[in-house]
């Protein structure tokens, strides 16, 4: 039995324009069994003055209870790019990089074999992170994210 057989799920987070949303029906939580909360909170962090460092004071508020290992914190890399450099085409890189890194737990954890990650700029200041995941030849997770990149906005307390 792998990993990816004992996963329960979680509430089920997603992006909005303004940041993440917990989903409602008839007014009870939706469980999440396809790991979009868990990519979602890996590349955000939850914390937009988090500047992707391991141990910061804006960390992620996970990170901060007692019992969580090291290699179970997250640090949202990915974030920390696209709200500090601007828009190029080897920034763009630098955020896919980073995105792999902050997914990386997965194949660390034995859920995923494979992570694949692509950007593109869509217009001014626009971007898609395009984000595969698979175990075998099984996709387990692939969702595009259509995000403003915000560098500057935020900058300052990176």
């Amino acid at each position: 039995m792998n990993n990816l057989q004992n996963f329960q799920g979680e509430l089920l987070l997603i992006d909005t324009p303004d940041g993440g949303d917990i989903q409602l029906a008839d007014d009870l939580f939706i469980n999440d069994l396809s790991f979009n909360t868990a990519v979602y909170i890996s590349l955000f962090g939850g914390n937009k003055e988090d500047n992707g460092r391991v141990k910061n004071k804006y960390t992620w508020w996970g990170n901060t209870l007692d019992g969580v290992m090291e290699n179970e914190k997250i640090v949202s890399r990915f974030q920390a790019i696209i709200f500090s450099l601007p828009m190029t085409s080897k920034n763009i890189q630098e955020a896919e990089t980073a995105a792999e890194l902050d997914l990386q737990w997965l194949i660390d954890e034995g859920i995923a074999d494979i992570i694949s990650v692509t950007g593109n700029a869509t217009g001014h200041n626009t971007f898609n992170l395009l984000v595969e995941i698979k175990s075998g030849e099984t996709t387990i997770f692939n969702n595009t994210y259509s995000l403003f990149w915000r560098a500057g906005i935020y900058g300052e307390n990176l």
